[in-house]
């Protein structure tokens, strides 16, 4: 089956060849010219956004020139109505832009990435996947997956600041329930330049070849023969130079299939903030679990030195609603959650902060 080229640079020769072959070239009506409207047409096919037989259909009852005009150019990019492949440097589809936009709520101006949403484009594909990305104003850049009859991953941001840490960007989304059997997508972007060609390396020594796309974003589906080996032992992702050389490498994770309360009981404090997505500076309560042996009382201790008793359940949980006044008191810095035990001795301490300060340490 043949598909839509996978280039923008391919789409602007046909819509330069449709502009001049239009008979109405520079006839405007109610505000657009039949070219300008041919050309939204091909980008929005070629987005995703409308399939070539609606856009046909809409044409024809426009000008009958209309769809041959549509057809030629769609025959000329090599495409089908149906199975088309997207075209990198595509627009983003709106669910994916409101979800690079919303890395921003809550926060205040100072900490916000400012993802450029209206230039939202995809990046690279394959597999099945997506990865689309919004550079971001100060630099860097914001990148979301979307897989195939899946609702959009969310967005992973890495400003620059943190790219030189980096090397090699790589998020694993999954899509609920997760078992040995279930697709296993990666994706993300090399950050260091010179990087000709990506493997994707198993424990056992095998590899599998990445395709890089756009800016060294990538994006792609462990192969069947290699899945259990990915769940189980997690993968290596390499980069070399055009000599062949390697220049950056990272490690994704296997999958972990154990029970979430199981791996949050392992920590001596396990602690979870509660605020309303509207303000991530504030924090209205905190709640979680004491699984330190022996503890016997909790205490929030606030930066500027105020000491609060936090009440123990008979299992070791907690839940402390901040006082109105004191919501704002965990964004500029961190308090701790401190354990002791029936003679007063401390057995574990955690910091504690609001989301938003979090993000400023990044």
């Amino acid at each position: 089956m043949t598909t839509l080229a996978h280039r923008r640079d391919d789409l602007d020769p046909v819509i330069e060849w449709v502009r001049n072959a239009d008979p109405l070239e520079g006839t405007a009506t109610m505000g657009w010219s039949y070219t300008h409207q041919a050309e939204m047409s091909l980008r929005s096919i070629t987005a995703g956004e409308t399939s070539p037989v609606d856009a046909i259909a809409v044409r024809t009852r426009r000008r009958s020139v209309r769809p041959l005009l549509v057809a030629l150019a769609l025959l000329a990019l090599g495409g089908t109505a149906t199975g088309a492949r997207l075209l990198l440097g595509g627009p983003a589809p709106n669910e994916v832009k409101s979800d690079l936009e919303a890395v921003d709520q809550g926060m205040p101006a100072d900490l916000r990435y400012n993802p450029d949403i209206l230039n939202a484009r995809l990046v690279a594909q394959a597999d099945g996947a997506q990865i689309y990305a919004a550079d971001l104003l100060e630099g860097g850049y914001c990148a979301e997956i979307v897989i195939a009859d899946a609702p959009p991953a969310g967005a992973v941001c890495t400003p620059t600041a943190t790219l030189a840490s980096k090397p090699i960007d790589a998020t694993v989304p999954f899509v609920d329930p997760v078992t040995i059997r279930s697709p296993f997508i990666v994706g993300g972007r090399v950050n260091v330049p010179g990087a000709a060609s990506l493997e994707a390396v198993f424990r056992g020594g095998a590899s599998q070849q990445v395709m890089l796309g756009d800016g060294g974003f990538f994006v792609f589906a462990v192969s069947a023969d290699h899945l259990g080996d990915a769940h189980r032992h997690g993968l290596s992702i390499v980069a070399t130079d055009a000599e062949g050389s390697q220049i950056a490498s990272t490690d994704v994770p296997g999958t972990d299939f154990r029970d979430p309360q199981e791996q949050d009981a392992k920590q001596a404090i396990f602690v979870s903030t509660i605020s309303t997505h509207n303000d991530f500076t504030r924090v209205l309560g905190i709640e979680g679990s004491v699984n330190v042996a022996g503890a016997a009382s909790l205490e929030l201790l606030y930066p500027d030195g105020t000491v609060v008793h936090v009440g123990l359940t008979a299992t070791g949980h907690y839940q402390y609603d901040l006082p109105a006044e004191r919501q704002d008191d965990l964004y500029e810095l961190p308090g701790q959650l401190v354990v002791r035990d029936g003679r007063g001795r401390e057995l574990a301490s955690h910091p504690v902060a609001a989301v938003a300060f979090w993000r400023s340490e990044g």
